[in-house]
C-alpha cells in the first residue's frame, strides 16, 4: 500500500511540473508580444513626434505668402487636370482615327467585291456555292480578305437581285412597247410576239417564270386601269348624287351613252375598253356612292371681321 501510495504522488507530481511548465511558457510568449507592440507603439509615437517637430521647425509663412502658395498649389492642380484633359482627347481621337481607318479599308474591300462581282457575276440564277470557288481564282480576291464569308454572302445576294431586278424592269419595258399587248391578251397570244426579243430569253430559261411575270404585269396594269378610271370619274363635274336618280328615268338610257361618250374624251376613260362589263361596274358603283352620300355641304359661312 505504501508503495502504491508513492507512485501515485511521483504520478502526480509530474503532471503538476508539466502543467507549471506550460504556464510559464505561455506567460513568457504573452510578455515578448507585449514587449514587441510596447516597442512598435513607442516607434510610432517617435515617428509622429518628429513629423510634430518638422511641422514646428517649418518657418511660419504671412497671409500673403499663404495665399501665393495656395495659388501655386491651385495652378499646379489646374495644369495636372488640363493635362489629363488633353491626354484623354488624344487617346480618344487616336481610337476614332483608328475607327475611321478600319471603317475606309472595309468600305475598299466592298468596292473591290463588288467589282469583281459586276465583272464576273451576270447570270441572276447563279448560286454562292459555285461562284465563290470562281472569284477564289480572280487575283482581286486578296483584295477583299477584310470581308468575312457572311459579309460577301449579302453582297452576292444583293447583286444577284439586282441582276434580276434589271432584267425584270427590262422585260416590262418590252411588254409597254409592244402594241399587241391588251389587258385581255393571253400569254400564248403575246410570246408569239415577244419571242425574238433578247429581253425575252434574259429574263430567264425557265418559260414559266416568264409566263409568271407577264401574269403579274397584267395583274397591275389592270389594277392600275381601274384606279385611274375611279380617279376619272370623281373628276367628271357633270357626274353628281343625281346621276344615279337620272340614269332610272326615260332619257337614263340616252343620259348613259353620253356619258359613257364623255369619258372617253380621256384616256382613262378607254383603258377598260377591253372590259366593258367591269368598267360598267365601276361607274354603277361609284354613282351608287354619290346617290348615298347625297349633296355635298354648303360651303362655310364667311365669319365676319372682328370689330376693331
Amino acid at each position: 500500500a505504501s508503495d502504491l501510495s508513492s507512485g501515485i504522488n511521483a504520478e502526480y507530481f509530474y503532471e503538476y511540473t508539466k502543467l507549471l511548465g506550460e504556464e510559464k511558457k505561455k506567460k513568457e510568449k504573452k510578455e515578448e508580444k507585449d514587449t514587441e507592440t510596447e516597442a512598435v507603439e513607442k516607434k510610432e509615437d517617435r515617428k509622429d513626434e518628429k513629423e510634430v517637430e518638422k511641422e514646428d521647425e517649418k518657418p511660419k509663412l504671412s497671409e500673403g505668402e499663404k495665399k501665393a502658395l495656395e495659388k501655386r498649389e491651385r495652378e499646379a492642380t489646374a495644369m495636372k487636370r488640363r493635362e489629363g484633359d488633353v491626354a484623354r482627347r488624344q487617346v480618344d481621337q487616336s481610337r476614332e482615327w483608328e475607327r475611321e481607318r478600319g471603317a475606309h479599308a472595309q468600305e475598299e474591300a466592298k468596292q473591290h467585291f463588288t467589282a469583281l462581282l459586276h465583272d464576273m457575276v451576270r447570270d441572276p440564277d447563279a448560286s454562292w456555292r459555285k461562284t465563290r470557288k470562281q472569284l477564289k481564282d480572280d487575283s482581286r480576291w486578296e483584295m477583299t480578305s477584310l470581308l468575312d464569308v457572311e459579309q460577301k454572302e449579302k453582297l452576292f445576294t444583293q447583286h444577284i437581285e439586282s441582276l434580276s431586278s434589271k432584267r425584270k424592269r427590262a422585260f416590262v419595258k418590252m411588254l409597254d412597247e409592244c402594241e399587241h399587248v391588251t389587258l385581255t391578251s393571253t400569254w400564248k397570244e403575246v410570246r408569239r410576239k415577244i419571242k425574238h426579243d433578247s429581253r425575252f430569253s434574259k429574263l430567264s430559261e425557265d418559260d414559266k417564270e416568264r409566263e409568271a411575270e407577264y401574269d403579274r404585269y397584267i395583274t397591275d396594269k389592270l389594277a392600275q386601269a381601274k384606279a385611274d378610271f375611279r380617279t376619272l370619274l370623281g373628276e367628271t363635274k357633270c357626274i353628281t348624287y343625281r346621276s344615279k336618280e337620272t340614269l332610272r328615268g326615260a332619257a337614263g338610257d340616252t343620259h348613259m351613252r353620253e356619258l359613257k361618250q364623255f369619258l372617253k374624251n380621256d384616256k382613262r376613260g378607254l383603258v377598260l375598253d377591253d372590259l366593258p362589263e367591269d368598267r360598267d361596274r365601276i361607274l354603277e358603283e361609284f354613282l351608287t356612292e354619290l346617290e348615298k352620300v347625297g349633296p355635298p355641304p354648303p360651303p362655310t359661312a364667311t365669319k365676319p371681321l372682328a370689330k376693331r
